[in-house]
């Protein structure tokens, strides 16, 4: 279940920085591209993760807590809306949206959750939020995504905490 609340947490920006974007076609490679990514970084971090904690085992717990804690600060003092004009790949966009789950997936591999849990459900959070977020923009009304990255920062904060305390 931690899976599952951390999977949809750190995919949550893809329905910010995806409702902010002015994109009139390509919109499925977009969504394959960082279903994909929020997959293959996930994984890259858990395994950084879990050999960080092989070598780290007696403050891991310390280390993953402090770590998801300065995640969700940068992401609750983090002030940028995205909006591109210029035509970028899906590959790269997706990429930047996906790059934050390498960071957050290394301290869930040091506290180790399911690893296949959470890889598969980061990467159909993803497909879903892409596909709303490209397809129903107008609909859900984000004008700007402090509030939807202030929640998931608070919630990263709390699973820092939690983290770090066990």
């Amino acid at each position: 279940m931690n899976e599952l609340i951390a999977a949809s947490i750190t995919t949550l920006d893809i329905i910010v920085v995806y409702a902010l974007l002015d994109l009139k076609e390509g919109k499925f490679a977009l969504a394959i591209w960082t279903s994909f990514l929020n997959m293959l970084l996930p994984l890259l971090g858990f395994l950084t993760g879990e050999f960080s904690a092989y070598f780290f085992s007696s403050f891991s717990h310390l280390l993953s807590g402090v770590l998801l804690g300065l995640i969700g600060l940068h992401m609750i003092l983090e002030d940028n809306d995205m909006k591109t004009s210029r035509k970028l790949s899906p590959a790269l966009i997706a990429f930047a949206v996906s790059i934050d789950a390498f960071s957050v997936s290394v301290s869930f591999g040091m506290i180790h959750l399911n690893k296949t849990i959470y890889i598969l459900a980061s990467g159909i959070f993803a497909i879903i939020f892409s596909y709303v977020a490209l397809t129903f923009k107008r609909r859900l009304g984000i004008k700007s995504g402090k509030r939807i990255r202030q929640f998931a920062g608070i919630v990263l904060i709390i699973m820092g905490i939690i983290s770090a305390m066990q």
